[in-house]
């Protein structure tokens, strides 16, 4: 009697948690076997109708048929109601094992609340402190980057005095040429005509000096051509 077996292990389940309910101790079934009992007291309907359907059908075929169905109608009858009361006693089984755990789980809240008000109040200190840290090491990147912009001002202002130094002399130094220009310009015309005058006279003896050699062949040819005519 499989469904039997079940009812009767159900029913005991229930007796015990009603028991402890009685008793003030706690719930005997965790919040997934009460869950479990009202789910299979439940399923233990179902069984127990089909059940009456495979005997009614069996009943008919039988001599006496009164009897056998009214008997068939009793089994369904007790087993229906052992099945909702397994289902009733699970649900509130499942119900009060919820609330326990809900308060279970309040109360370790209210248990851990001066550990997780400490952890909070750490964090809170350390939070302010890496914040003060921060706002200091920004403070020195501040001055530090303020400091650099300075130095590169007055590099800057050095550079921009020695550049002005020197356009300043290059001034004067253009000014002293522009005054010493025609005497340059004198200087230099003679050195020009100085240097033609040189290129000419060079280019003068290469002249002589090419019509030496000229003649010089010519003579040469001369006298070898000479014996030839004797």
């Amino acid at each position: 009697m499989h469904i039997r077996n079940w009812l009767a292990l159900g029913l005991m389940f229930t007796q015990a948690w009603a028991s402890a309910q009685t008793e003030g101790a706690p719930s005997v079934l965790t919040l997934e076997a009460a869950r479990a009992q009202r789910v299979r007291g439940n399923a233990l309907k179902g069984e127990a109708e089909a059940r009456y359907e495979t005997e009614r059908l069996a009943c008919q075929n039988k001599l006496i048929a009164v009897s056998c169905l009214s008997a068939a109608k009793q089994r369904r009858t007790d087993e229906l109601k052992e099945a909702d009361t397994l289902e009733r006693e699970g649900r509130k089984a499942e119900r009060e094992a919820h609330r326990m755990e809900v308060e279970a789980k309040a109360a370790r809240r209210e248990a851990e609340a001066p550990g997780r008000e400490a952890k909070q109040q750490t964090d809170v200190e350390r939070y302010r402190e890496k914040e003060a840290q921060g706002a200091a090491e920004r403070e020195r990147s501040v001055a530090l980057e303020s400091a650099r912009t300075e130095n590169r001002r007055n590099k800057l202002a050095a550079q921009q005095a020695v550049r002005k130094k020197k356009l300043e002399e290059r001034r004067k130094d253009d000014a002293k040429r522009a005054e010493k220009a025609p005497e340059n310009a004198r200087k230099r015309a003679a050195k020009e005509k100085q240097h033609a005058d040189r290129v000419k006279k060079i280019d003068e003896r290469a002249r002589q000096y090419a019509e030496l050699l000229k003649r010089r062949e010519a003579e040469e040819a001369a006298r070898r051509a000479a014996p030839s005519a004797r």
